[in-house]
């Protein structure tokens, strides 16, 4: 089988794994305990995709406080909420497939990277990649740019045979900018209106379209 691309790059959170309940229970306890409020938890999906301090920070608290929320989340998220993620169905077959074809696959996701290579070895998927492109807790948050760029120098990959993988427009337009194709993945957090209107080069409604976009 002829594939289309060489290279995969996945977002995490929304992309291959459902991470959303630990994500927002513990984003609601760490707003509970500075003061703020969300009674419209749909609204808490806000803190699965981008950067923690810039979803706080939405709430009306300075940088200051939105820090220490973000602080206050990551030792809930460290002592268990991390793994209240539950892979997407087929998610485990499309990676086996790819990695079977002869892809070379990273992580490129905003969440910090030693979440992210938990996440990996708890739900057994770790070995189906060569390179988790993540920030590091305590440094200054990359965009998805150039944590894509960092992901696609890792492999020495081809930008021309490289595509990007992910649920939520910060991916589309992170890929947009590095110059990789993107594929929406609709099912996630994102929703297809969001992929559509960011212009994701193809958009796959389950894993098994992913890995169908992929091989060709």
């Amino acid at each position: 089988m002829a594939r289309k691309y060489d290279f995969v790059l996945f977002d995490f959170d929304g992309t291959i794994a459902d991470t959303g309940r630990g994500i927002m229970r513990c984003a609601l306890i760490a707003l509970n305990f500075y003061g703020y409020d969300e009674p419209e938890k749909e609204r808490l999906k806000a803190f699965i995709g981008p950067p923690l301090v810039d979803s706080f920070l939405t709430y009306g608290a300075d940088l200051e406080t939105a820090r220490k929320m973000v602080d206050k989340y990551r030792e809930h998220y460290s002592a268990g909420g991390m793994f209240e993620s539950d892979l997407y169905e087929g998610a485990q077959d499309m990676l086996r497939a790819l990695h079977a074809s002869g892809c070379k696959m990273a992580i490129a996701s905003s969440k910090p990277g030693k979440y992210v290579a938990a996440i990996l070895e708890k739900l057994g998927i770790d070995e189906y990649f060569s390179f988790i492109s993540a920030p590091e807790i305590g440094h200054v948050n990359p965009t998805k740019q150039e944590l894509i760029d960092a992901a696609v120098s890792a492999l020495c990959a081809d930008k021309a045979k490289t595509v990007m993988v992910g649920d939520r427009l910060f991916d589309i337009e992170g890929a947009k900018l590095s110059g990789v194709a993107s594929i929406g993945a609709v099912y996630g957090f994102g929703g297809e209106e969001e992929m559509k209107k960011y212009g994701a080069d193809m958009l796959a409604y389950s894993t098994a379209e992913i890995t169908e976009l992929i091989l060709g």
